[in-house]
């Protein structure tokens, strides 16, 4: 079943009175979403204890967790010793996600840095074997790693990249940011047709399975001639791109992902016009 929600609570939060994590999901649930990603961006600093009374918590009120590794993971990195703080990082969250109560994890693949783009994908991939066969002897491997396209172009993660990354394991899937998409492409998703096409590209490429049950972050981002500069919120009308066309895309297509917003500071009501506007659809 598809599910909206944010990552992080924004500025409503704090505005109808609350400030701790442990109220996030009575006040998700009662704002009628159903997940909410917390984000690891600096570091897993959360014990075991405390994770798991956040994930009582969310368990108690039906509400889905997901979280988000350390942002500044690169898996392409050719220095051993940032590569095994890379898998460290990525570690972390997978045992703080399961203490959550969780099943998805989502990570940043990396950066060519000054490698050639070729050279540096394949020792990516080199690394995610070595961290695959790590995680299966570490007992790990019933979590899902949602590895993200991501907005800078200079980054690894376009489309063609994050389906050779999947490709390589029954545990990872795609997280489509289709912000970054966009930004990365100078403005291209535009259309239900060109939403239509990235789907319709990732279903031929990793499965219907995978694609099904992929994970997506959604927000309209200010892109310059490199990618990303910065996310904005649905009030935006010059970078985009629209929800609308996807909803129509994911429905026709039959997919049920789940969506996070990642608004700037709105995700909270961008996820809940997110799901009303689907369901709106479905009537």
């Amino acid at each position: 079943m598809i599910k909206f929600g944010p990552s992080g609570t924004g500025s409503l939060f704090e505005e109808e009175g609350f400030s701790k994590t442990i109220d996030v999901p009575a006040w998700l649930k009662a704002k009628g979403l159903d997940l909410y990603e917390y984000s690891f961006g600096r570091g897993v600093r959360m014990g075991e204890e405390t994770a798991k009374i956040y994930g009582a918590e969310f368990a108690k009120h039906g509400i889905e967790i997901s979280v988000h590794a350390p942002y500044f993971i690169n898996l392409a990195t050719c220095e051993e010793d940032k590569a095994a703080n890379n898998h460290r990082y990525i570690k972390e969250s997978l045992i703080a996600l399961k203490n959550l109560g969780g099943k998805r994890c989502v990570f940043h693949p990396g950066s060519p840095l000054k490698m050639p783009r070729g050279k540096a994908m394949d020792l990516l991939m080199q690394r995610l074997d070595t961290l695959l066969a790590d995680l299966y002897e570490s007992g790990l491997s019933d979590t899902m790693l949602a590895i993200e396209t991501m907005g800078k172009q200079a980054q690894l993660g376009d489309v063609d990249e994050i389906i050779r990354m999947v490709n390589r394991d029954k545990m990872l899937y795609p997280c489509i940011d289709f912000g970054h998409l966009n930004a990365r492409t100078g403005g291209t998703l535009k259309s239900y047709d060109d939403y239509k096409a990235v789907l319709e590209k990732f279903i031929d490429g990793v499965g219907y399975d995978k694609v099904n049950n992929m994970h997506v972050h959604f927000s309209k981002i200010e892109y310059s001639a490199k990618g990303e500069v910065r996310h904005l919120t649905f009030e935006d009308d010059v970078y985009g791109p629209d929800f609308e066309p996807l909803a129509q895309a994911l429905i026709d297509l039959n997919l049920s992902p789940y969506i996070v917003s990642e608004s700037a500071g709105t995700q909270t009501l961008d996820s809940l016009y997110m799901k009303n506007y689907y369901n709106s659809l479905l009537k």
